[in-house]
């Protein structure tokens, strides 16, 4: 990475949200007519249900796409300070579902992704209880969290996030060179939510996710 000699530190703001969209199709009352002469009629009744899954900022849904914290301007944020950045999912299909939500943080500079930089300096404040953190999943970069229970039609999770602070120790990273690690870069968090059905729940779980919750 290409560094600049000390100069004040710029922190930029990018934060990237996606939700995965499911449609699932359950094929029932196949009936299968005697055999005559080499010919079978079949009958079947095919019900599509729909899974959504939207995050929510603060008790705000956040369309796909758009960036969190977009109230929280360059100019105004300072290092060291923490910020309120309560995070749920609303269940937006037509049926119970489990959920499951993984959330990223790492740094960017002008050449992209950096990872000679830590992600630990990007300090998230993570809420369990109805939540609980997969730790066999989850690494110094990724956290994986899954819901206990299956949430309703419309209904929203518990929040799963609630605040966010950059480290003042970046403020203070000053390599051999007497340059700033830190400086021009750019944190980012990105969270991801998909969900399965709960009926045949387990059965789910396992086929989509390699385990249950």
């Amino acid at each position: 990475m290409n560094k600049k000699k000390a100069s004040p530190i710029i922190v930029g703001i990018l934060f990237a949200v996606a939700a995965v969209m499911i449609v699932t199709g359950t094929i029932g009352g196949v009936k299968a007519a005697p055999l005559i002469t080499n010919t079978q009629d079949y009958t079947a009744e095919m019900e599509l249900t729909s899974i959504g899954i939207q995050i929510t900022e603060n008790t705000t849904p956040v369309p796909d796409g758009q960036d969190l914290m977009a109230w929280l301007t360059k100019p105004e944020f300072k290092i060291g300070k923490t910020y309120e950045e309560k995070l749920a999912v609303t269940n937006t299909g037509t049926i119970n579902e489990y959920v499951r939500v993984s959330v990223y943080k790492y740094w960017t500079d002008k050449d992209g992704k950096d990872v000679t930089l830590d992600p630990g300096l990007i300090i998230l404040n993570f809420v369990e209880g109805d939540w609980t953190i997969n730790k066999d999943e989850s690494t110094e970069e990724r956290t994986v969290l899954y819901y206990k229970e299956p949430i309703a039609p419309g209904d929203d999770s518990t929040v799963f996030m609630d605040s966010v602070t950059i480290d003042g120790k970046v403020a203070r990273a000053i390599s051999a060179d007497k340059t700033l690690d830190y400086d021009g870069v750019t944190f980012h968090i990105q969270v991801v939510a998909d969900g399965v059905q709960d009926h045949n729940g387990d059965a789910a779980m396992t086929s989509a996710w390699g385990h249950t919750n």
